[in-house]
Protein backbone atom coordinates (compact mmCIF):
# COMPACT_ATOMS: atom_id res chain seq x y z
CA UNK A 1 0.00 0.00 0.00
CA UNK A 2 1.57 3.72 -1.48
CA UNK A 3 1.32 6.01 1.22
CA UNK A 4 -0.25 9.85 0.29
CA UNK A 5 1.66 12.75 0.21
CA UNK A 6 0.33 15.78 1.44
CA UNK A 7 0.19 18.80 -0.10
CA UNK A 8 3.34 20.53 -1.35
CA UNK A 9 3.77 24.40 -0.66
CA UNK A 10 5.87 26.93 -1.80
CA UNK A 11 8.62 28.98 0.26
CA UNK A 12 6.10 31.95 -0.25
CA UNK A 13 3.27 29.89 0.78
CA UNK A 14 5.01 28.60 3.68
CA UNK A 15 6.78 32.24 4.53
CA UNK A 16 2.84 33.43 4.84
CA UNK A 17 1.76 30.31 7.02
CA UNK A 18 4.23 31.35 9.49
CA UNK A 19 3.09 35.02 9.38
CA UNK A 20 0.03 33.61 10.11
CA UNK A 21 1.11 31.58 13.44
CA UNK A 22 3.05 33.85 14.58
CA UNK A 23 -0.01 36.26 14.78
CA UNK A 24 -2.17 33.94 15.88
CA UNK A 25 -0.79 33.51 19.58
CA UNK A 26 -1.99 29.84 19.15
CA UNK A 27 0.09 26.93 20.09
CA UNK A 28 1.98 25.09 17.03
CA UNK A 29 -0.11 21.76 17.16
CA UNK A 30 -3.61 24.07 17.89
CA UNK A 31 -2.30 26.44 15.21
CA UNK A 32 -1.63 22.96 12.62
CA UNK A 33 -5.06 21.43 13.41
CA UNK A 34 -6.75 24.88 12.62
CA UNK A 35 -4.88 25.07 9.49
CA UNK A 36 -4.96 21.91 8.21
CA UNK A 37 -0.81 21.33 8.33
CA UNK A 38 1.29 19.10 9.60
CA UNK A 39 3.29 19.98 12.67
CA UNK A 40 6.51 18.54 11.44
CA UNK A 41 6.02 21.05 8.44
CA UNK A 42 5.37 23.97 9.73
CA UNK A 43 8.91 23.26 12.43
CA UNK A 44 10.74 22.24 9.21
CA UNK A 45 9.85 25.32 8.01
CA UNK A 46 10.37 27.27 10.39
CA UNK A 47 14.27 26.54 10.78
CA UNK A 48 14.74 26.22 7.01
CA UNK A 49 13.46 29.81 6.88
CA UNK A 50 15.17 31.32 10.09
CA UNK A 51 18.41 30.17 8.33
CA UNK A 52 17.72 31.96 5.45
CA UNK A 53 20.61 34.72 5.72
CA UNK A 54 18.68 38.75 5.46
CA UNK A 55 19.24 40.34 2.94
CA UNK A 56 22.18 42.75 3.30
CA UNK A 57 20.48 46.77 3.63
CA UNK A 58 21.09 49.00 1.02
CA UNK A 59 20.68 52.37 1.32
CA UNK A 60 19.18 54.83 -1.78
CA UNK A 61 19.47 58.29 -2.01
CA UNK A 62 19.15 60.74 -4.32
CA UNK A 63 21.57 62.31 -6.68
CA UNK A 64 20.57 65.81 -5.67
CA UNK A 65 22.03 67.43 -2.31
CA UNK A 66 18.79 66.47 0.78
CA UNK A 67 16.46 69.27 1.47
CA UNK A 68 16.32 70.31 5.31
CA UNK A 69 12.54 68.78 5.48
CA UNK A 70 13.10 64.92 5.73
CA UNK A 71 11.15 62.00 6.36
CA UNK A 72 11.31 58.62 7.35
CA UNK A 73 8.91 55.38 7.27
CA UNK A 74 9.68 52.09 8.75
CA UNK A 75 8.29 48.52 8.59
CA UNK A 76 8.90 45.61 10.85
CA UNK A 77 7.68 41.97 9.75
CA UNK A 78 6.42 38.94 11.97
CA UNK A 79 9.77 37.04 10.67
CA UNK A 80 12.37 40.09 11.91
CA UNK A 81 12.66 42.04 8.25
CA UNK A 82 12.72 45.73 9.28
CA UNK A 83 12.30 48.20 6.08
CA UNK A 84 13.25 51.93 6.14
CA UNK A 85 12.55 54.37 4.16
CA UNK A 86 14.03 58.31 4.46
CA UNK A 87 13.67 61.22 2.32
Amino acid sequence: MRRRRGVRRSEAQWSEILGRFGSSGLTARRFCDREGVPLSSLQRWQRRLRSVPAAKFVELAPAAARSAATWSFEVSLPDGTTLRLQG
